[in-house]
């Protein structure tokens, strides 16, 4: 009975002494996550070199610096490679200021280094890897004595110093950074609790400034940027830089210079109470902004068209809003027909996108008469071949003309505004370079007819080659939707060009080689008449001619064909250049 209690009252003890035992850690490094639970963290999930946030250090309440030390920072880390420390004067460090900067698993985790500036001038190095770990808290220890040395210890890894340096100029420390390299991340540990290294370092937190006050008072009277109270318009003014029209997309590209402001009372504000600052701009200012967007826009500015842009609040409640390099597309179909001498009109329909909780819908875009649409001295770029000649602002619609919003719903189009653009197309460029090689072809057809032989057909052939290279070209800058009058004129010459080619064959047919048939005896009196001859340019029949005629009547009916087809043809190429417009 006594040895049974005996061991009951040993086993009670060894399970006492288990359960009030700290918990082991295992580890390289033997660090648990338990223990880290004790810890303030940072994370770093930006990607690039960069110190974004300092931290304060408290030299009084650093109670682990021994005699002889000037600093003794210990904290833990958790990521691959590349763990950035640094130690600075100041906590707003320029390129070239000297500064510690500590990296551990440099080198895809196989080096450490010491450096005296951000990124250069290493002056201590170690070779051993793999120091780091996603899985492994990784323990720093930072030491700067009175005699300017300055150790990093790796506790749990060897007792010797990982890296040391001797800084004849030793830097008096009182911010501390952390940063990572390239795409990695990592959680920073410091002032943990179970280490006694609990009030080392703290953030870095300055009075606010003019700006920053100004601003949280501005955003906290924006209401939650909510519609400024009587609110009925927005006026705008515009500035053209650039007109790029696609004819065969039947698109519009536009890129201008933006500006729009209007009253809201509720962000007025005291100068004297501000460092008299008269206007205030911000990027992290909350206050209502417009929602526009283009009603005949399309690929890129189907959708809200204010994306990017500046604000500028003045301390009388006025708000500017202006967009630098305001790119928007639009449709416009070219309804001229007539290539290459086309004149658009293009237009921008410019809406207010209608908010839920607010009346957006109801205000009217009033365009500023004050300003000008093309800036003094400055030249509006055509880049796509187009001549722009004017700029005009109108209404769109009115009470009764309504459209459809994002959400399906009808709003007015009263207050919509169109910026119509008239543009005409370079046409002198085209016409010589496609009128000339059609004039030329018309000048060798009519000069074909007064050769023989060879150098007619050559003539005829090279008016055929030009024709055809013309209209292969052509198809490549006209409109595909219609047929332009040019391309008809080119039709008509290359037509004519094939008639001509095949009278020349059947007149070297009838002088060469006649038909031994006789003539029909209409076709004599054809031949003779003298009125035709006269209206053709021949001499009139003799008793002579009259007797050769008889006799050889078919080459007197070839130069017949060949004068009157000379008649025709420059009658049908100046029908066809009044018509075509040349």
């Amino acid at each position: 009975m006594c040895d049974n209690t005996s061991w009951l009252i040993k086993c009670s003890v060894a399970l006492a002494v288990l359960c009030l035992a700290p918990p082991i850690a295992h580890g390289k490094y033997n660090v648990s996550f338990a223990q880290l639970d004790s810890c303030e963290s940072y994370s770093i999930r930006d990607a690039g070199y960069a110190y974004r946030d300092f931290f304060m250090v408290n030299s009084l309440d650093n109670n682990k610096a021994k005699a002889g030390e000037r600093l003794h920072l210990k904290f833990y880390v958790l990521t691959t490679m590349d763990a950035h420390i640094l130690l600075s004067v100041t906590n707003h460090v320029r390129p070239n200021d000297r500064v510690y900067e500590i990296v551990i698993g440099a080198g895809g985790n196989t080096f450490s280094a010491i450096r005296t500036a951000m990124g250069v001038r290493r002056v201590s190095t170690n070779q051993d890897r793999n120091l780091l770990s996603l899985y492994d808290p990784t323990p720093i220890e930072i030491v700067q004595t009175q005699n300017a040395e300055l150790f990093v210890y790796i506790p749990g890894f060897k007792k010797e110093p990982l890296l040391q340096f001797i800084d004849a100029s030793a830097l008096t420390i009182n911010y501390i950074s952390f940063s990572s390299f390239g795409t990695n991340t990592a959680r920073w540990f410091y002032d943990c609790g179970f280490d006694g290294f609990g009030h080392e370092i703290s953030a870095d937190v300055q009075a606010p400034t003019t700006e920053q006050k100004l601003l949280a008072q501005l955003n906290l009277q924006a209401e939650n940027a909510s519609l400024p109270a009587n609110l009925t318009s927005l006026p705008f003014h515009f500035q053209t830089r650039s007109l790029a029209y696609e004819m065969t997309n039947s698109l519009l590209r536009t890129r201008m210079r933006f500006l729009m402001h209007w009253q809201d009372n509720r962000l007025r504000w005291n100068p004297a109470d501000f460092g008299y600052l008269e206007s205030f701009e911000h990027r992290d200012l909350q206050i209502w902004t417009p929602h526009m967007r283009v009603l005949n826009g399309a690929l890129d500015s189907m959708d809200e068209v204010l994306r990017s842009y500046e604000l500028r609040v003045f301390s009388n409640g006025n708000v500017t809003l202006y967009v630098n390099n305001l790119q928007l597309t639009s449709w416009c179909v070219d309804s001229a027909r007539n290539w290459p001498k086309e004149r658009v009109t293009c237009d921008i329909e410019l809406g207010l996108i209608g908010q839920e909780g607010d009346n957006q819908g109801n205000l009217a875009l009033i365009y500023d008469q004050k300003h000008s649409p093309v800036a003094p001295n400055e030249h509006v770029n055509t880049p796509s071949g187009w001549t722009f000649l004017d700029i005009s602002v109108v209404q769109v619609g009115n009470d009764s003309a309504n459209r459809y919003t994002q959400k399906s719903t009808l709003q007015t189009m009263a207050g919509d505004v169109a910026i119509e653009f008239t543009i005409q197309r370079n046409s002198s460029f085209y016409m010589t370079v496609f009128y000339v090689p059609l004039i030329a072809c018309q000048i060798f057809l009519i000069l074909s007819f007064v050769l023989r032989s060879s150098r007619r057909s050559a003539l005829i052939l090279l008016a055929l080659l030009i024709t055809a290279w013309g209209m292969m070209y052509l198809t490549r800058h006209a409109s595909p939707h219609y047929v332009p009058p040019i391309m008809s004129a080119y039709k008509v010459v290359m037509i004519t060009t094939s008639y001509c080619y095949i009278l020349h064959i059947c007149l070297l047919w009838l002088e060469l080689h006649p038909p031994r048939a006789k003539a029909p005896d209409c076709l004599a009196a054809v031949i003779n008449c003298n009125v035709l001859r006269c209206i053709l340019g021949l001499r009139l029949a003799d008793a002579n001619d009259f007797c050769d005629i008889q006799e050889k009547p078919w080459p007197h009916l070839a130069k017949i064909l060949n004068n009157l087809s000379t008649v025709v043809v420059i009658v049908i190429f100046a029908v066809v250049n009044i018509t075509s417009g040349l």
